[in-house]
């Protein structure tokens, strides 16, 4: 079987993350909204050992960037894919569409006719005007954290039901689907990619019910198939196509899905000599971005972000677990800036759960600044990336200059304990119960400290958190799944201290001014004979080695 890999390609001036794998005739697969290519993995992999198969998240969905439109129609979205595919160097394909995507491809084709081999579209929609008016109204809400997470309920029930009804908010008779009901994997998934997406899913989501163009089939110059599956919701719009031309056909399909692949592997076949044949490990590396990228290492890809300055003068950030990765706002300037998403976070998804800790995090990020060729660095990282941070910055050796840790977490056994046994559960389970777990755990460690019990001495005295920033940490705990614990635990329980003790870099510890943040950082730093300094920065309190 051919290894999937991830890339990002900078296309203009955004980021479009693209699944890749296999050599031979160029095959583009476009999923439906709102998931992304992680839906089209099985068809990667069964399609790769005789194709050089593409799938980019669509723009605003996965990891891609979205539109600089405030309402992109599918023309838009067209124009995109013709865009990506200049980027990658590749003059035509054979075009696969489910869905949504479908909508995207017939319009790729009939635009842009000559970069195209053959069509394939799986359910080409063809709405009538009150089924428009429907679902232009209340098909698509938004998307917006509540301050008790129930939001999250919310978007596991919307899933639910979209399984069983069509349109999902209307549970009629008429509206019933035979489906089976969804598994919790199959709904967690769905529910993971609109998270992915945030409200923005609604942008994409969007298009193809605006697009009204009842003779974009008969107008297609490229030979073209559009199948609809028997037990699909869009198998009556068959009968709304127009008259088509006799390189263009449209097909009722029984059997299921494995009906299906056969249908589509044999369209593909047919034409695949059209297609440009390709390397699509060659076409992507040359293709790939400098500021957003993806290295594949041992366990699993690490994505990262930069930004450009000198290489001999380099500065990597790391952000907490379960936490996004942000681009500090105090970054010096002219400097090299290296910003990965730990294992497991952000876009460095599919690694196993075990796999995940403090040691492998280092060598990961060891790689990238090998890659780079990183020098005069310094390290700075927060919470429970602070173990890993020290470990680089042992591997790094004489190449790191400055380790710096924001709110370092030197717990004893008891507080240890205390915060491995408070972490939420992250298995899905079929009500929806794991992801208000996340909820509840990242919103009350904002007002009590989780290695304490929570009494009235754990209490912080601070504002309760936005709802927006608990969301967004509760996205990366959800990703991480297996994995925060697993990484929470390898962080806790790393001998800190004695990293520390071996390092020839400048050492800086700095906490916020909260007593209980202080009583930590202080217990670090009175082992390692660190001397206090006068803090730029208002409410901090800072420490330094004699380096």
């Amino acid at each position: 079987m051919q290894k999937i890999r991830e890339q990002f390609i900078q296309v203009q001036a955004r980021h479009v993350m693209v699944r890749y794998a296999g050599r031979g005739p160029a095959l583009m697969l476009l999923h439906q909204s709102p998931q992304n290519s992680r839906a089209l993995v099985p068809w990667i992999e069964r399609l790769a050992s005789h194709y050089s198969v593409f799938a980019p998240d669509t723009p605003g969905f996965g990891y891609s960037d979205p539109l600089p439109l405030a309402q992109p129609t599918i023309p838009d979205y067209a124009a995109a894919l013709n865009a990506l595919l200049e980027k990658l160097g590749i003059d035509r394909v054979l075009v696969y569409g489910v869905h949504t995507g479908a909508v995207t491809a017939l319009r790729f084709a009939l635009d842009y006719p000559n970069r195209v081999a053959a069509l394939v579209c799986d359910g080409y929609a063809r709405f009538d005007a009150a089924e428009r008016q429907s679902l232009l109204g209340d098909y698509l809400p938004p998307f917006e954290p509540k301050w008790d997470g129930s939001h999250l309920l919310w978007l596991f029930a919307r899933f639910r039901e979209q399984n069983l009804f069509f349109p999902w908010n209307t549970p009629t008779q008429a509206a019933r689907l035979a489906y089976p009901l969804p598994s919790t994997a199959k709904l967690h998934s769905d529910v993971m990619d609109v998270l992915d997406a945030g409200d923005g899913y609604r942008i994409g989501y969007r298009a193809p019910f605006l697009y009204d163009d009842p003779t974009a089939a008969a107008r297609l110059a490229v030979p073209s198939t559009i199948f609809y599956r028997a037990e699909d919701v869009l198998e009556p719009h068959l009968t709304r196509l127009p008259p088509l031309p006799e390189h263009v056909t449209a097909e009722r399909i029984e059997g299921g899905p494995a009906a299906l692949i056969a249908k589509c592997d044999a369209v593909f076949q047919r034409f695949a000599a059209n297609a440009a044949i390709v390397d699509s490990e060659a076409v992507i590396d040359a293709a790939k971005s400098s500021t957003r990228f993806i290295l594949h290492v041992d366990n699993g890809p690490l994505a990262c972000r930069s930004y450009a300055g000198d290489s001999s003068r380099a500065e990597i950030y790391l952000h907490d677990i379960g936490t996004p990765a942000v681009m500090p706002a105090d970054a010096k300037q002219g400097a090299f800036v290296l910003v990965p998403d730990l294992p497991n976070h952000g876009a460095s998804r599919g690694w196993k759960s075990d796999a995940v800790t403090i040691e492998t995090s280092a060598k990961a990020i060891l790689s990238v600044a090998d890659k780079l060729n990183l020098s005069n660095i310094t390290i700075r990282a927060s919470g429970g990336a602070c173990a890993i941070a020290a470990l680089l910055a042992k591997h790094l050796s004489a190449r790191c200059a400055t380790l710096i840790l924001v709110d370092p977490l030197p717990l004893n056994k008891a507080e240890r304990e205390q915060f491995l046994q408070s972490l939420p559960d992250l298995t899905p389970v079929a009500t929806g119960a794991h992801l208000i777990a996340a909820w509840n755990w990242s919103r009350l460690q904002h007002l009590f400290w989780p290695w304490l019990i929570s009494d009235a001495n754990a209490a912080r005295e601070v504002d309760a958190p936005s709802s927006y920033r608990v969301h967004a940490d509760v996205v990366e705990m959800v990703r991480a799944s297996e994995s925060f614990a697993v990484l929470w635990a390898s962080a806790l329980n790393a001998d800190l201290e004695s990293i520390m003790a071996k390092l020839d870099c400048v050492i800086r510890v700095s906490c916020g001014g909260e007593a209980e943040r202080v009583r930590l950082a202080e217990r670090l730093v009175t082992r390692l004979n660190l001397n206090p300094t006068d803090s730029a920065v208002k409410g901090m309190r800072q420490w330094q080695s004699r380096n």
